[in-house]
């Protein structure tokens, strides 16, 4: 508005300077002309308690200082106008008909005009008739719409195929099989989200992964690419989920695995993935005594893998003492060829390039006979084969009363030392440590069944036969050299230990029981 106060320049600024703005008030050309209702007929304003609003200098809190010297006026108003301008009783209700004001003033602190904006508070009464269909409607649009806005912050995903269920169905011994996911961000906002297994998942405290890695079948599943995963709004994520059972699971084998996968989205809602793994290990997994009797050609001095009908059972011997006759053919095939390179087998390249599936396949059939694979194949297998009995070919029992010396049924006791390493546990000649161990050797062979004993010693005899020369470890680079063969002695101990005793107190078992020439190669 362009109204101005009607007096001079000097006699304004000087009330502005005592702060006398009340005679101004009556100045003020706007609410002359509406008391005359010559402009705005019906519109009110609020009582003015604030300084003009125009003009100043920019930026700053100083009136016009420039050639045209303006006079300072309230330039910028608010005026309001109702229908109705007083509170009546209607039927003994207080109706309010009116508009209130509650606040007016200007903005002192915004400088970047040469005017003050103003601004103003209202109390406004609105008279409506009461329906009950648009009140209803009106509160579910509302409900509707907090609805969508809250479950537009929910993290949502869509998951393919639906629904997701795993089913693995024969799974030998060594297959590795695969299930592919498809996860979709369908929801307003980025999701984070994992898998976990249900009997490990409790929503009320956080996923500690190394309880996770104890479920035994949890700890056969690998997901590529690795959890967690973060998914943007309308990405998509693609899972591959790859079962192999392990050999230290061997009490499993032969059972049928039955599982849920939680797909946990962080604050969003979960996803039930169904597993259902049966498993057929074959001879994997199985103890001696599970075996077929082992059978002997008394009159060919051979072991019988396979049944000639035309052999006379006057012939054949049960060999009760006697391992499996897939642990003896294996390891007479090997004996015969007499290549056995155990720094050439542990070999990282050699290990990646192995295909054990056909012989594996082979051994499922029942057919003994190896000789068209390599000595790596046939060593390899026969690892697999050790390592996956339920029990160690040295038992739990026996290594407690070893490594633990809870010898409760005889009175000798030869602990083996755990040590601080490998090598500082190696006895040198003639010294009580070098019989100490000897000793340990012998009574842990004194407990063993016979087929156990039977099949230690074949093995054995292998090993010393096979255990690389001094000039075989320093042929090639000797660090190399010297980590291939720490690695061959960790899993040659595993194979006859597993994971039961500690890992120093496994290679000293090992070193202990080869003869003394095959441990100086070590030193």
């Amino acid at each position: 508005m362009n109204y101005r106060i009607s007096q001079t320049n000097e006699q304004v600024r000087k009330a502005l300077n005592e702060l006398s703005t009340v005679p101004l008030h009556e100045k003020d050309q706007l609410r002359c002309e509406m008391k005359l209702n010559n402009v705005f007929t019906n519109y009110h304003e609020p009582p003015i308690d604030f300084m003009p609003t125009y003009k100043f200098d920019s930026n700053t809190d100083v009136y016009d200082t420039s050639e045209k010297l303006r006079t300072p006026s309230w330039t910028d108003r608010i005026l309001y106008h109702t229908k109705r301008s007083m509170v009546r009783y209607i039927n003994n209700e207080l109706e309010l008909q009116s508009i209130q004001p509650i606040h007016y003033s200007c903005a002192k602190t915004i400088r970047f005009s040469d005017h003050r904006p103003v601004s103003g508070l209202y109390l406004v009464a609105i008279k409506y008739k009461y329906d009950d269909k648009c009140l209803n409607r009106i509160r579910e649009e509302l409900i509707r719409e907090f609805d969508r806005e809250e479950n537009d912050s929910i993290p949502t995903i869509d998951v393919y195929p639906r629904p997701p269920a795993i089913l693995f169905n024969n799974i030998r011994y060594l297959d590795k099989v695969s299930y592919s996911l498809l996860i979709k961000n369908i929801g307003e906002c980025s999701c984070t989200f994992s898998i976990y297994s249900s009997s490990a998942f409790e929503p009320t405290r956080p996923i500690k992964v190394k309880q996770l890695s104890d479920e035994p079948f949890f700890d056969c599943l690998t997901f590529t690419p690795n959890p967690p995963y973060i998914l943007q709004i309308n990405e998509e994520q693609h899972i591959d989920i790859s079962f192999q059972m392990k050999s230290q699971y061997s009490w499993l084998f032969g059972k049928q695995l039955n599982e849920i996968l939680i797909l946990h989205v962080e604050n969003g809602a979960d996803t039930f993935i169904t597993l259902d793994i049966t498993l057929d290990m074959g001879p994997f997994g199985l103890s001696f005594n599970q075996f077929p009797p082992t059978l002997f050609d008394s009159e060919k001095r051979q072991y019988i893998y396979s049944i000639d009908k035309n052999t006379s059972s006057e012939r054949i011997i049960e060999m009760k003492n006697d391992p499996p006759a897939l642990y003896i053919s294996l390891i007479d095939c090997l004996k015969e060829r007499n290549d056995l390179n155990l720094l050439n087998i542990f070999n990282s390249d050699i290990q990646d390039a192995i295909d054990l599936i056909p012989i594996r396949n082979q051994i499922y059939e029942h057919n003994y006979n190896f000789q068209n694979y390599s000595s790596v194949h046939l060593f390899m297998i026969l690892l697999h084969l050790l390592q996956s009995l339920p029990e160690p070919l040295i038992s739990r029992d026996i290594q407690d009363k070893m490594f633990l010396g809870n010898n409760t049924t005889s009175n000798r006791s030869y602990q083996l030392p755990s040590g601080s390493s490998i090598q500082s546990h190696i006895p040198n000649e003639n010294s009580s440590q070098q019989q100490h161990m000897a000793k340990a050797v012998g009574f842990i062979i004194e407990q063993l069944q016979p087929k156990q004993r039977n099949l230690f010693f074949r093995f054995l005899l292998l090993l010393q036969k096979s255990w690389p020369t001094s000039e075989q470890i320093k042929r090639n680079d000797n660090d190399t050299q010297q980590s291939i063969l720490n690695v061959c002695i960790d899993v040659l101990a595993l194979s006859i230990l597993h994971a039961h005793a500690n890992r120093n107190q496994r290679h000293n078992f090992l070193l202990a029981c080869l003869n003394d020439e095959k441990k100086k190669n070590f030193k």
